[in-house]
């Protein structure tokens, strides 16, 4: 008789799988080059093969394979091991319906049909992920699953790691929880009280891994008390510091995380399920639009060629890697005058227009260009941002050129009718997030104009052999960068418009 594969649930956040050699077959066909490990000492001193696999190992024991893994990898492991055992906690389905007729009674006006699904299968799945595009108000959905941790005297800590997010995660709460919350930010020395917390992630990780021993501990204890772990803008997980307190949080039965900006490649897929559990429910931007609460992006593909910027420079065979984009970014797109100049004249007299930009040099010039045009970066004041956005929102201001720091959290950029995207790079997660916070229907606005400019290089043939080595890292560069966002509009379902 063939083996079977089953799993035990050996503490709240931790499952053995027990089977034949399929249980390390599986584990070793998710296996993934780690980008960049040859660059870490680890892998110089061949301590670590730069490789990356689900689980904390994976043994074997007499005929059998034993391994120890994650109960977030539990569903996956159940379709495509055939595990049987093991179970994910949530709460009691008689608890859920009562909560959540309640919630409807509550919020019958408000409430839209996906959030009230969200809060639904997050409640009975208890570990997993909600993926809401920006503007999906998954901010309501975090409130009310802390409302229910509220009312059944457990404990619940929301993370976020942004101060802009952090601010309006205070206005959702007070909006749909009308909960009593405790607030963890800098200059908290001691544990706050049993119930629910919002807390800013660089915070609480300071707090566990500085200090005394005793300090270190007591922070430690606090966290693993925590029934529910609610994480906002989880894309950003996988970094040490949330890690660090995922790792505390070792008694969690809630593990919830949310964002509209999940990778979706199956190496990055993997290590979410490890830390918070598989997609429960997801919106994405063209049910937003389609359902009417976005805006319809029209997207302006704009071309600009950069290569008279490069005239004259030759890239020193010593300059390598980052070093080398960074030459190419600085004199082909952040210090170009004619590129400043041909973004000044995209926009629109009297149009509220938002330009996002990636470093805070070339916002400046960029800015300066642009007659009327007011910079925003991370060394503005929260008081001096906010009066800024107000003066935008009121038509004081036509055009604000900002960092990335209005990436996430903010919803004021919603009155924005036009949209430049001047970085000439960007993630796509980093694109999504700018694409939403235009898309919100402020002032009943029913399209957003989205002009992406997509940099290009012309390599000269005829031209001195080094000039033409910097023509071609440059494209190479640019072309890629620009490539990965049209990609991205394609995917989202974005009619793009390809102009000279």
């Amino acid at each position: 008789m063939e083996q079977q594969v089953s799993a035990e649930r050996i503490s709240t956040t931790e499952l053995m799988v027990r089977g034949p050699e399929a249980v390390r077959e599986w584990r070793e066909a998710h296996r993934f080059d780690v980008p960049g490990a040859q660059f870490s000492f680890a892998f110089k001193q061949h301590h670590w093969d730069g490789t990356w696999a689900p689980g904390k190992w994976c043994r074997q024991v007499g005929d059998a394979w034993e391994m120890l893994c994650s109960i977030g990898l539990l569903p996956r492991l159940q379709r495509e091991l055939g595990v049987t055992g093991g179970s994910l906690v949530g709460a009691d389905p008689e608890l859920i319906e009562h909560y959540c007729m309640q919630t409807a009674s509550d919020r019958t006006q408000d409430l839209r049909g996906y959030q009230f699904e969200a809060l639904q299968s997050a409640l009975a799945g208890g570990w997993g992920r909600i993926a809401l595009a920006t503007n999906a108000g998954k901010g309501a959905v975090i409130a009310l699953l802390a409302a229910y941790a509220d009312e059944h005297d457990l404990s619940a800590l929301i993370l976020c790691d942004e101060l802009a997010v952090y601010d309006a995660l205070v206005g959702e709460l007070h909006k749909w929880a009308k909960i009593t919350i405790r607030k963890l930010q800098a200059g908290i020395k001691v544990p706050p009280k049993p119930g629910v917390t919002l807390a800013m992630v660089p915070t609480l990780a300071r707090r566990l891994s500085r200090g005394t021993k005793l300090q270190r501990a007591e922070w430690s204890l606090w966290v693993n008390r925590q029934h529910m772990l609610l994480l906002d803008e989880a894309d950003k997980a996988l970094a040490d510091s949330w890690r660090l307190i995922l790792r505390a949080a070792s008694s969690s039965w809630w593990r919830v995380g949310f964002s509209g900006t999940f990778p979706d490649d199956e190496y990055s897929d993997l290590q979410y399920e490890e830390l918070m559990g598989p997609v429960l429910s997801r919106v994405r931007n063209a049910d937003l639009i389609a359902m009417g609460i976005s805006a319809k992006p029209i997207v302006e593909l704009q071309g600009f060629d950069v290569t008279k910027a490069l005239d004259g420079y030759r890239i020193s065979w010593q300059v390598r890697g980052a070093a080398r984009r960074q030459e190419i970014y600085e004199r082909a797109i952040m210090r170009n005058e004619a590129r400043h100049a041909a973004i000044a004249a995209l926009v629109q007299p009297e149009t509220p227009t938002a330009i996002i930009v990636n470093r805070v040099e070339h916002g400046k010039l960029l800015a300066r260009a642009i007659k009327g045009a007011v910079f925003l970066d991370g060394s503005a004041s929260q008081a001096e941002r906010l009066d800024v956005l107000d003066d935008f929102a009121a038509g004081r201001i036509h055009v604000i050129v900002a960092t990335k720091i209005l990436d996430r959290g903010t919803n004021r950029l919603g009155v924005a009718a036009d949209v430049i995207f001047a970085s000439g790079e960007g993630s796509a997660t980093q694109t999504l997030q700018r694409i939403g916070r235009g898309l919100r229907r402020a002032g009943g606005k029913e399209f957003l104009r989205l002009v992406d400019i997509i940099d290009r290089v012309v390599v000269d043939p005829n031209g001195h052999a080094k000039q033409i080595a910097t023509q071609e890292a440059a494209a190479e560069f640019i072309h890629v960068a620009g490539s990965k966002r049209v990609q991205l509009y394609a995917d989202e379902g974005f009619e793009a418009e390809v102009l000279p």
